[in-house]
């Protein structure tokens, strides 16, 4: 009975150690399988000159300014609209009627408005362009910005 006791206690070991090895294992690679199970959309990187180009074809696209509001009235791309990078919900719930026109998203140099492309896109909009360096890649490249009506 002795003998009998230890081999039980030595398979309830066993049996604990694979059970508790196997939910860890499960916890780990969770986030990796639930990460590669997400639809991966893509977003494109334009670059000013491209959208220089697109605007003066007069190709149907909405501009998307994620800078503050006090940054947006100091200077913006013409035909911007300002949605604020903190108030993402509001933008999208603007978004969603024009998930399939060419949406340019910009911000100071180009870093939130990645993130922001990267969001949206996941979000299901299938043509995010995040503007090449943000507003001062525009401004570099030659891009005219509006300032409290007037054309700079």
């Amino acid at each position: 009975m002795d003998r009998k006791k230890k081999i039980y206690l030595q398979y309830g070991a066993i049996f604990i150690f694979i059970m508790v090895f196997g939910i860890i294992n499960f916890l780990v690679k969770t986030p990796e399988v639930w990460r590669s199970s997400m639809p991966k959309y893509k977003y494109a990187t334009i670059p000013p000159k491209d959208l220089m180009d697109l605007m003066s074809r007069n190709t149907e696209l909405i501009i998307v300014d994620a800078r503050a509001t006090d940054d947006f009235k100091n200077g913006y791309i013409k035909g911007a609209t300002n949605f604020p990078y903190i108030n993402l919900k509001k933008m999208e719930k603007a978004l969603k009627k024009d998930r399939e026109k060419i949406i340019v998203i910009y911000c100071k140099d180009g870093k939130i408005s990645k993130e922001i492309s990267d969001v949206l896109s996941n979000l299901g909009f299938s043509n995010i362009k995040n503007l090449d360096g943000g507003i001062n890649g525009w401004i570099a490249a030659g891009g005219e910005i509006v300032t409290t009506g007037s054309i700079k």
